[in-house]
This record gives structure tokens, C-alpha cells and sequence, in this order.
């Protein structure tokens, strides 16, 4: 329910982006080109993996042995570490973290996009709509994944023991975390649009960093699930972010009549 939550808000973001662009630039065609922009990315995203150099694959592949080596060794020990450092102060301070996965996420992309539009700015208006591509994006993937993986959760159904995966539809969704991919995805965007300024990319990592810890502590997910979808995140908003770079497709806050709007320019 709570990722439907999350698809159901980006898709209400995306209505507002459309219904809010000039009523003359609004025609079928073009949005017809921007729906097919949002295809061609999840496309490029899927199939990404074709066109990996060297280096990709060597980052994919260290990750990959990084998870299959905590899901073979580490993930019991950290899981038996951590219940050993519960304290009160501590389960307040990561009650306010959990929300950086999503609410707060939210919150970001949304003052993005109303601080661009207010100083007509169509960098942060495209840096938000980046953003929540790559969240929903990302959080579509995820559940596909934890669908067809079914490992189960710490704690839940009675288990403490990491190596659970019952496939298909079972109820276990522990593999990857949501939660964790989501921050990432949205902190690799900002990140990368404003990587000339330094507090940004530490800001973003930084507090992503602490959901993926958040998620360990609170015995939600195991670590290979937090590092594994942390990497999931941050390949999908670099993509994203690649991908914009070369689309033709362009949105500019604008002042009309009726108050302040989105323009979207197609580039012939």
C-alpha cells in the first residue's frame, strides 16, 4: 500500500506538470511526445545493461559479489550486531529519518518545482521532474523485484534468518529496499545537477545514507537489501539524468493571464 501511495502522488505530480503547461502548447501531439519521452527513458532503463562499457560492468559486478557476500555472511552478523545497539534515543532519532525515503522526498521535489516556476528557472522545474521520474521509476523496479524474490523481511513471519526467499508472491519484501532505492534515486539527481555546488551532493548522499541506515536499524530490510538498492537508485537518477541531456523535450516556467504555468518546448 504504501509504495501504491507513492505512484498515486507522482502520477497526481505529473497531471499538475500537464495541466499546469500553456493551453496552446497543449496539444495531442505534443502530449503524445512527452508520454513517449517517459517510455523511451523506462526502455533505456531496462535495457541499459546492452550498452554497459568496461567500467559499468565492473561497477555492477563488484556490487552484485558486494550483496551476495553479505547475503552469504554479513547480513546475520549486522542484523545480531545492530538489535545490540537499540536505545531509546536512538529509535527517536531514526523515527525521523524514515521519512526521507518518501514524505520528505516529496517535499524536495515539490519546493524544486515551485521555486522554479515562481523565478522562472526551468533548470530546477526539470531537475524536479528528473526527480520523480526517477522515483517512480525506480520504485516500479523494486517491486517487481520484490515480487518475484519473496525474501522475507528481519522479524517478520517469526524469521531472524536471511537466507529465507520463498519466490513468487509470497508475502516477504525485504529484497531490495524501497525505501533506500527511492532516496537514492532522488539524491543522485540532485546530485548531479548541481554538482558544482559541494553541500548538495553531500546533503543528498548523506541523508540517503541515513534511510539505507534507518531501514537496517529498524529491522526492515537487511543490509544486502539496503546496499543492493542503493546502487539500483543511483544508476537509475544518473541515467535519468543522462537521458535529459539528450531529450528535445524542454519545460519553461511561464506568466500568463491566469496565473503561473509550465511550457513545454520540443526541440525540431
Amino acid at each position: 500500500m504504501r509504495i501504491l501511495r507513492k505512484i498515486t502522488s507522482l502520477f497526481l505530480l505529473c497531471l499538475v506538470i500537464l495541466t499546469a503547461t500553456n493551453a496552446q502548447e497543449r496539444d495531442s501531439a505534443l502530449v503524445a511526445k512527452v508520454f513517449r519521452h517517459g517510455l523511451k527513458d523506462t526502455k533505456s532503463l531496462l535495457l541499459s545493461p546492452a550498452k554497459w562499457d568496461s567500467k559499468a560492468w565492473l561497477i555492477a559486478g563488484s556490487v552484485t559479489a558486494a550483496s551476495g557476500a553479505l547475503i552469504l555472511w554479513g547480513d546475520q552478523a549486522v542484523y545480531n550486531f545492530t538489535n545490540k545497539q537499540q536505545t531509546p534515543s536512538r529509535n527517536q532519532f531514526f523515527k525521523y529519518t524514515e521519512p526521507l525515503g518518501h514524505y520528505y522526498a516529496f517535499a524536495a521535489m515539490g519546493v524544486t518545482m515551485a521555486v522554479g516556476i515562481i523565478g522562472k528557472n526551468n533548470y530546477h522545474v526539470e531537475t524536479a521532474i528528473i526527480a520523480a521520474e526517477s522515483y517512480l521509476l525506480t520504485g516500479m523496479l523494486v517491486q517487481a523485484v520484490k515480487i518475484t524474490a519473496g525474501r522475507n523481511r528481519p522479524n517478520s513471519f517469526g524469521t531472524t534468518n536471511p537466507h529465507q526467499w520463498e519466490g513468487p508472491f509470497f508475502k516477504g519484501q525485504s529484497f531490495f529496499s524501497g525505501h533506500t532505492s527511492t532516496a537514492f534515486a532522488v539524491a543522485s539527481v540532485y546530485a548531479q545537477r548541481y554538482k558544482n555546488q559541494f553541500w548538495v551532493p553531500v546533503a543528498a548522499y548523506g541523508l540517503a545514507t541515513l534511510v539505507g541506515v534507518e531501514r537496517i536499524y529498524d529491522n526492515r530490510h537487511w543490509t544486502s537489501d539496503v546496499v543492493f538498492g542503493a546502487a539500483v537508485g543511483t544508476a537509475t537518477g544518473l541515467l535519468l539524468c543522462r537521458q535529459w541531456d539528450e531529450s528535445p523535450i524542454r519545460f519553461y516556467p511561464v506568466a500568463n493571464p491566469g496565473g503561473l504555468g509550465l511550457a513545454v518546448i520540443v526541440k525540431l
